[in-house]
């Protein structure tokens, strides 16, 4: 087990691996650039021995060449940092690309158990981590594994001995650099974890500022804020703290390396053992290698930060969850005609042990069912069920009379509109959210649908019209606003299934009345199931199911309900006497 582990390839290796052939022209460069600066001191060395010999012609000789070397050195790290600078920049697009497409090819109940302040964090300052990983930190490495061989190459053929002596204090560096990059390491999971939850923390807070200020908690969050914000600096303070270790370590090596080439190489010159050319291109041996060696504690603070990224990134990655179908570039033909849906004995319960079911549904194709209850009776997760976004944890769900399998979900969506409870709007004008489901709309189209939902008056009042932006979420409009937009723009894909849950809850009475009769006529080759809590939305319908706890206690035409004794005639009783009192048009 230990032999597999020694031969297994480092982490950063798979995210390199594909562009191999950059790696091999950035590290051509790094092996130019290296050799290129090994030799400058040789050159510098030999130009002293012939000044030593009072040999002018040769010493001029020996610092052409070394200023020939020196601009070949100079040329290959400007190739060296551009290139391989380049690829981690490349790593780094590909691995947020990968992680995007990978979040939106979750369902939904992967964004249920994780966090959306932690997944932000994984595709930013994890991918961030990594990319300073594969490039600065490996350029550094392989600049190291290049400048060394050669150089103590020469500093052996020069004198075996004193190289020996010299590079003696370099052991302890090694020692050192391996208990600090454990602690480094373990340390950096800490941070990045501390990092979620402070993204997540702010994420909430800033996205609920609404609630916050309405119930004044802003002290409260600001100190919740803080007590965070202290432990993330505490452990970054403590990571700075060991990865300060490096450099002290570093020149205290460097600084033993010199004192013995300045005492024992000394003593060599001192005996002619040694020339004093050999002793300056000692010297610059020794300085060519001081950087490397103390970048050698950069880089693998880079590693360990990027490997502790890495790892928090291959457990999103990794998720057992399964995907969903992959999205075709052209979408999927449309079946003709209204959908017809058939459910038997579905299930879905949360680990609270609430949710839906056992229930089983015949949908007619052009039928027009809803769907009412209690809160938490289980509306929103047979929608949601029936929309394909929840898979029921027992039973079978049938399009069109055959199976709903994970296959033909792209299928069952190119024909589906949905609205849910929170209309989403995306921070774009108006006229891009309503045409998101069919960006080539037309304008007339896009006044129709906004006529049914009676949203063409506000149309007119905005400064820009349909080219309005309508902020963060939507936050230019009311409740009301956002949620007609959000039925008009399922309106506007002209659905065969339309699933509206407790959509109008925002708007007003009035309106609410005149939508519903405008839908009448809009709705006519559409099999449509609405959830409401408002019994005489219901009556837009041509049969209602009563759910409780999951399961349906009543079912039939909304005039059948009326007349028998149940929760719809009770909440229908209480919600004309509530209409009477506020004087709201009664919907029949």
């Amino acid at each position: 087990m230990a032999a597999e582990r020694a031969l297994q390839a480092p982490w950063w290796w798979k995210l390199v691996r594909p562009h191999h052939r950059t790696l091999v022209l950035g590290l051509s460069a790094t092996v130019l650039c290296s050799l290129a600066a090994a030799w400058v001191p040789y050159w510098s060395g030999r130009a002293v021995h012939a000044l030593e010999l009072r040999d002018w012609h040769r010493s001029r000789v020996d610092l052409a060449w070394m200023l020939a070397v020196t601009l070949v050195a100079g040329i290959g790290r400007y190739l060296m940092r551009n290139i391989l600078i380049g690829l981690s920049r490349e790593v780094e697009r590909l691995q947020r690309e990968q992680i995007f497409d990978f979040l939106l090819a979750m369902p939904q109940a992967f964004f249920e158990r994780n966090l959306i302040g932690d997944l932000m964090s994984r595709i930013g300052d994890d991918v961030n981590t990594v990319r300073m990983a594969t490039g600065p930190g490996l350029m550094s490495l392989l600049q190291t594994a290049s400048l060394l061989p050669m150089t103590l190459a020469l500093m052996v053929h020069a004198s075996p001995r004193l190289a020996l002596a010299v590079l003696l204090p370099f052991s302890l560096l090694a020692v050192g650099f391996y208990f600090v990059g454990r602690a480094s390491h373990r340390l950096q999971q800490r941070i990045q974890v501390v990092t979620s939850r402070l993204n997540t923390y702010s994420h909430e807070t800033i996205s609920g500022e609404r609630v916050v200020q309405a119930f004044g908690l802003e002290q409260l969050r600001v100190d919740a804020f803080a007590e965070l914000s202290r432990q993330q600096a505490r452990m970054n303070i403590n990571q700075t703290v060991l990865f300060g270790m490096y450099l002290p370590l570093s020149s205290l090596t460097a600084g033993l390396s010199a004192l013995v080439l300045v005492t024992y190489g000394g003593s060599l010159v001192l005996r002619h053992v040694l020339t004093l050319g050999d002793l300056t291109a000692f010297t610059g041996y020794l300085a060519a290698l001081a950087w490397p060696i103390m970048s050698l504690g950069w880089s693998a603070n880079l590693f360990q930060r990027g490997k502790a990224g890495q790892e928090r990134i291959d457990v999103v990655l990794g998720s057992a969850q399964a995907p969903l179908p992959a999205a075709e570039t052209a979408p999927p033909e449309r079946t003709p005609g209204p959908a017809g849906l058939t459910g038997r004995g579905l299930v879905h319960r949360f680990e609270s042990g609430r949710g839906l079911g056992p229930l089983d549904l015949d949908l007619e194709p052009g039928a027009r069912l809803a769907v009412v209850g209690g809160i938490g009776s289980g509306k929103t997760v047979l929608l949601q069920t029936l929309a394909g976004l929840r898979q029921p944890q027992q039973g079978a769900l049938a399009l069109d009379g055959a199976p709903l399998d994970w296959d033909r979900l792209r299928e069952h969506w190119a024909g589906l509109g949905w609205v849910a409870q929170e209309a989403f709007l995306f921070s774009v004008s108006l006229r891009e959210n309503l045409a998101m489901g069919r960006p080539g709309a037309s304008k007339e189209e896009l006044w129709e649908v906004a006529r049914v939902v009676c949203l063409d008056d506000l149309v007119h009042r905005l400064p820009m019209g349909l080219d309005t932006v309508v902020g963060e979420r939507g936050v230019a409009l009311s409740g009301g606003e956002r949620q007609r937009t959000a039925l008009a723009r399922a309106l506007l894909r002209r659905p065969r299934l339309l699933l509206l849950d407790d959509a109008l809850s925002a708007v007003d009475a009035e309106t609410e009345s005149r939508i519903l009769e405008n839908l009448r006529g809009f709705l006519r080759d559409v099999t449509l199931v609405l959830a409401t809590h408002r019994v005489f939305v219901a009556e837009l319908c041509d049969r209602v199911l009563v759910l409780e706890d999951g399961r349906v206690v009543q079912s039939g035409t909304p005039q059948e309900l009326a007349e028998a004794p149940g929760h719809f005639a009770r909440i229908r009783r209480l919600q004309s006497l509530e209409r009477e009192i506020l004087g709201e048009p009664f919907q029949a």
